[in-house]
């Protein structure tokens, strides 16, 4: 069964896969980013966790509901409990130092599993797709996963915002 599964995957979704990784492990490494830059990523996972929410189940309400249910407490969860401490933000240059971390492939990854799984039900015509609570799981895991990148933006923004930011010479 796997092996038909893997099978009848389309081409592009290995290739965003890939990609994926890439990005991934680019997190990983230490690297100086722009604001706009910086800022950029973690919408473009927010906005895709947002879409695999609402693609999977149809665009309800409850599915928009358990997805910000997700959103709010992981970003609340992650700018109180674990603030950002692996970032830097240079005023005179206007940016921001990373220090690298494997916490984003694992998020990105868990994003792409989730949505891969549910094309795959969808695929095989799962009645398991029809389930109310299976749903607004999946929802709630996306918003989840998108809380902790709006929790990381959060902090960037704060960190760039205080007249005491560090300043890497």
């Amino acid at each position: 069964m796997i092996q038909r599964i893997l099978a009848n995957t389309p081409m592009w979704v290995w290739a965003l896969l890939l990609i994926l990784i890439y990005l991934g492990w680019m997190q990983s490494r230490d690297r100086h980013a722009s604001k706009n830059r910086a800022f950029t990523f973690p919408l473009i996972m927010i906005v895709l966790s947002l879409y695999g929410a609402l693609s999977s189940s149809g665009d309800t309400e409850e599915t928009l509901l358990f997805w910000c249910v997700g959103f709010v407490v992981a970003t609340l969860l992650g700018v109180l409990i674990f603030p950002l401490r692996t970032a830097r933000y240079d005023a005179q240059t206007k940016r921001y130092f990373f220090s690298g971390s494997w916490m984003p492939m694992l998020l990105i990854l868990g994003i792409f599993i989730i949505k891969y799984g549910v094309g795959v039900l969808e695929g095989m015509q799962s009645p398991l797709l029809e389930r109310p609570d299976i749903m607004n799981g999946l929802s709630l895991i996306y918003g989840l996963f998108s809380g902790i990148f709006a929790a990381r933006t959060v902090g960037l923004l704060s960190l760039s915002s205080n007249k005491t930011a560090l300043i890497e010479r």
